[in-house]
């Protein structure tokens, strides 16, 4: 007598594009194939190239050509920030930035929708940041406010509030920190690195993984815990959104704050 077998259905192809889950535990199958295992070690070995190259190769040039009159320059004097380190820095993170779209337009193949750059459902990508926003600052506020009062002010913060008293320095401190940071981490960590980390695991495990990533990768230990649930937070509203503008406007909009504490 013939056996009848049913013949299972395969899981339906979704376009990063158009990936709105109905909740973050929907399988995602990647549209196109997905990246090699090492993947996730190639964006973090880009982004600290990024952010050390510069800090390597460019001070010996801006001496030599007389911007700079040392490498002293550079350092933190007093606990401020000088200018030409600020400056380093932005170029760090757009050096960041392009080693990154390098890769995933070279190497990959790939398009840059794949870091979610997209102009679909834009409104519901600033909704989810705005809201995620409020979100986030009030749970790291909470989770941040016993260790501030344990251990004080994390020292970046500290030096960051001397280099906004300095005169002339507040224009480049919101420009480095309230606008080119914000885009050049969300374009590594949620753009690249997320998705690294979403072709291999759920949903959940990913924001998790991705978030302590970015708590880490700051060195801040003071700051350690709000970074993480910040993170968490950007993770979750890119997952939601596939739009890398829902994180990029909570980003900013953190910072933005950050910054008018240090005034």
């Amino acid at each position: 007598m013939p056996t009848d077998f049913k013949k299972e259905t395969p899981a339906e192809a979704i376009d990063w594009d158009e990936f709105h889950p109905t909740t973050p535990y929907d399988v995602y199958v990647p549209h196109t194939p997905q990246r090699k295992k090492w993947s996730i070690v190639l964006g973090i070995l880009l982004y600290l190239i990024g952010q050390f190259s510069v800090s390597l190769f460019l001070p010996p040039l801006l001496i030599s050509t007389g911007i700079i009159a040392s490498r002293e320059a550079l350092n933190i004097s007093s606990g401020i920030v000088t200018p030409a380190t600020l400056w380093l820095l932005n170029v760090a993170n757009i050096v960041s930035i392009a080693l990154i779209i390098a890769v995933v337009l070279g190497f990959y193949k790939d398009k840059l929708a794949s870091l979610g750059f997209t102009t679909k459902k834009i409104p519901k990508a600033l909704l989810y940041g705005v809201i995620g926003f409020v979100v986030a600052f009030i749970i790291a506020g909470i989770v941040g406010y016993p260790i501030q009062q344990q251990f004080g002010v994390d020292p970046t913060q500290e030096a960051l509030s001397q280099t906004a008293s300095v005169p002339g320095l507040l224009p480049l401190l919101f420009l480095s920190g309230v606008i080119i940071a914000p885009i050049a981490e969300e374009i590594v960590f949620r753009g690249y690195l997320y998705k690294a980390f979403r072709d291999r695991f759920k949903p959940s495990y990913a924001i998790f993984l991705s978030a302590a990533l970015f708590s880490a990768i700051h060195l801040e230990l003071l700051a350690a815990a709000p970074l993480f649930v910040i993170g968490i937070v950007l993770a979750y509203v890119y997952e939601k959104t596939g739009n890398l503008m829902a994180p990029i406007t909570l980003h900013v909009l953190n910072n933005a704050v950050a910054f008018l504490f240090v005034r």
